[in-house]
């Protein structure tokens, strides 16, 4: 335990304490202040869930410049997302001022790493506008990579290819998640490997070599090419690290093996670290997350100063998400304490699906009557295939509900609607006039009439020429030699004439994002936005409204390729809530740095948590092997992600399974009995198979009313 508040750290809080009472915050806790003083080279920050760590880090930070005389451009703060690096950025300025925030380096891994490379385009072989693929296009280019360098499919398994082509995302993935370059495939000294993983591996090189064909980016690319740079180019290191004095690293336990080594680069001239985070909130194992990265970004003799107060959760809450994590192997025990009482955790099972999903909705009902904002709720399940049954009670219960960002559930985030691909294609094709990918993407959209044929004429052409995608148009159209229909030809010439001006536009206005936004929309140019608005629904509304938002983006990144950036890599742009208020239905993954009043667990039975899937993966490698990378999926990480999901609960916490699901009788989740929520008995199924007309409050047709056991 760390030692109480000295006279130079209350000095040090001097600053916060005339905010205190107008933001109505406590002060900081022993804790924390000992943090925010810490001298240092090196430290940990064992921050458990609802302890304050952003307020700790924002403290950290107005400390260093405004009482130890630190720049704000001498310190550099890594995060992993961008909505994490706003609100410490505004923070900070709340504090300090505007200036001294706005000059500290900030952002995600993937945006420092993306920034790095912009200023170093040259020496990292990359054109000055080098433009980042989203996920869509780098599954379109994996399948162009397979027609075109193995045209009868993977070496010695021609009939599997379509195997190879679902698996290889994954693969990429991950190897670029541990830091895998293709030099180190290509290395005659690399590690023996099985054929499978040798056909992968010429898989991966080939793809690789498609994207430098085309000077693009993928999203792993971003990091791992930057710290090759830092690392073979002192020249670039003395510029990009040289200055840097201190390096915070946010939600650390979540960095995988190449944001490790980026951030030892960033700190290796004699940086003063801070890792702030918790090993018992690691659950991105499927990114290439690992509980050790906190240790392994700290170095050696890194001083632990833990966060134990809990400002956020009940102890009725606490005390089972405490106790589950404690079946794990960790370096440092769990120590949380909340001092604060609330309801009991209710919990349980019920005989089928549809008798949970329509408790559930009894429960939000209850809730309401009570007063309760559906803002405040969230109901939290383990995998998406959970969602449609709980879908189904609210929509006959009438109680309204929007989906947390990942795709599969109600709402998709901004980037990952059609409009806003097809809008960020077209300034990619203003940037890159050869970008084949993006070409491919709104050849049709608007709708153009130029089919199949046509638009792999189109790209053959481009590809056996080299040339830009409006020259590319112009010849075809003015000799289409059977390969393109007579009727198509006059919209060939329109394209090609729209390509053309497009890319003039960029020219005259290369640091004017909104100029070529606009000439993308309005019927002069392009015209996207009647396009996208031409069908008089609620769709076609939302997707003029979503336009509005690129317009407001494009506002603040005037930078063409900074507007994209911000689009691949800012993937919490969110869509706008109902202003009427709704459930927010999430996966426990995406819940991660959120908080509600009140959380609904379903779906915790053996059939969904621990996820049979994350324990059916092989335990293979270790930290720091580029091969195969620290373990993935497993018991403990399912334990922590249950945690996390506890936690994001203010006031109340209800956990409930099915006893049969999918038609299959399961047993409850061993996690019951882990955070000593036993289960006794079973809830009382339903009479009926749907909830009767005109249901009012609680009013499901039952046998015996529905209660929780607990």
């Amino acid at each position: 335990m760390v030692a109480a508040v000295d006279r130079e750290s209350v000095c040090a809080l001097d600053l916060f304490s005339q905010h205190e009472s107008a933001k109505s915050e406590p002060a900081l806790s022993e804790d924390q202040a000992a943090v925010v003083n810490a001298t240092e080279a090196s430290v940990i920050v064992m921050a458990g869930a609802g302890t304050g760590k952003t307020r700790t880090l924002v403290a950290r930070v107005s400390h260093l410049i405004a009482k130890r005389g630190v720049k704000p451009e001498a310190i550099t703060i890594a995060t992993f997302t961008n909505k994490a690096a706003k609100e410490i950025r505004e923070r900070i300025a709340h504090f300090l001022d505007i200036g001294s925030a706005s000059r500290i380096q900030m952002g995600t891994f993937h945006s420092l790493a993306a920034r790095i490379l912009r200023r170093h385009h040259k020496t990292a072989g990359l054109p000055k506008h080098f433009t980042i693929i989203d996920d869509d296009d780098a599954l379109r280019l994996i399948k162009s990579c397979v027609e075109r360098h193995f045209p009868e499919g993977m070496p010695g398994r021609a009939d599997k290819v379509d195997r190879y082509i679902s698996a290889l995302p994954t693969v990429i993935r991950r190897w670029k998640c541990w830091g895998l370059t293709v030099a180190e495939i290509e290395d005659a000294e690399r590690p023996r490997r099985s054929e499978e993983e040798e056909r992968l591996a010429q898989f991966y090189v080939a793809y690789q070599f498609e994207l430098d064909r085309r000077g693009v980016m993928d999203f792993g690319d971003l990091v791992v090419r930057a710290s090759a740079l830092l690392r073979d180019h002192p020249e670039v290191a003395d510029v990009e690290i040289g200055g840097i004095g201190h390096l915070l690293v946010d939600e650390a336990q979540d960095a995988n093996q190449a944001q490790v080594e980026l951030a030892r680069l960033l700190a290796s001239r004699g940086a003063a670290v801070m890792v702030v985070g918790d090993v018992d909130q690691s659950i991105y194992s499927f990114q290439g997350g690992y509980p050790e990265a906190m240790d392994h970004i700290a170095g050696e003799g890194a001083r632990v100063y833990p966060l134990t107060i809990n400002r956020r959760c009940t102890d009725e809450i606490l005390a089972p998400a405490v106790k589950l994590v404690g079946w794990n192997r960790r370096k440092f025990p769990k120590s949380l304490a909340s001092g604060t009482s609330g309801e009991r955790v209710q919990h349980g099972l019920y005989g089928g699906e549809r008798e949970e999903a329509w408790a559930v909705a009894a429960r939000l009902v209850e809730l309401a009557k009570a007063g309760q904002k559906y803002d405040d709720i969230a109901i939290l399940v383990r995998s998406a295939f959970v969602i449609p049954t709980i879908e189904e009670g609210l929509l006959k219960a009438k109680i309204p509900y929007e989906g947390n960002r990942p795709a599969g559930l109600a709402l998709p985030s901004l980037v990952d609607r059609e409009e806003v691909r097809d809008i960020a294609a077209y300034v990619r094709l203003a940037v890159n006039p050869w970008d084949d990918l993006a070409f491919q993407r709104i050849v049709n959209r608007p709708t153009r009439q130029l089919g199949p044929v046509a638009e792999h004429a189109l790209v053959d052409q481009h590809l056996a020429t080299g040339e830009p995608f409006h020259e590319v148009c112009a010849r075809i159209a003015a000799n289409p030699q059977g390969r393109i229909v007579p009727e198509a030809l006059p919209a060939l010439r329109r394209l090609s004439n729209l390509l053309e001006s497009l890319h003039r536009a960029h020219a005259h206005a290369e640091e004017d994002t909104a100029t070529i936004l606009e000439f993308i929309l309005r019927p002069e140019g392009v015209g996207y936005e009647e396009f996208a608005g031409k069908a008089c629904n609620r769709a076609a509304k939302r997707r003029v409204e979503n336009l509005n938002v690129l317009r407001r983006i494009a506002n603040e990144e005037a930078s063409p390729p900074l507007f994209l950036e911000r689009l691949v890599l800012g993937g919490e742009i969110a869509v706008e809530r109902s202003k009427r208020g709704a459930v927010t239905i999430s996966t426990m993954h995406a819940s991660k740095g959120l908080e509600w009043d009140h959380v609904l667990c379903v779906g915790v039975d053996s059939a969904v948590v621990p996820s049979p899937r994350a324990l059916r993966e092989p335990v293979r490698g270790k930290a720091g092997d580029r091969w195969f990378g620290p373990s993935a999926g497993g018991m403990e990480e399912e334990r922590r992600l249950v945690h996390v999901a506890f936690t994001r609960a203010r006031k109340s916490l209800w956990v409930s399974g099915a006893s049969i699901r999918n038609g299959r009788a399961v047993n409850p989740s061993p996690f019951f009995a882990e955070s000593g929520l036993t289960i006794d008995s079973f809830f009382d199924p339903l009479v009926d198979d749907k909830p009767k007309a005109g249901m009012r409050g609680k009013g499901f047709s039952r046998s015996k009313p529905i209660a929780p056991v607990l």
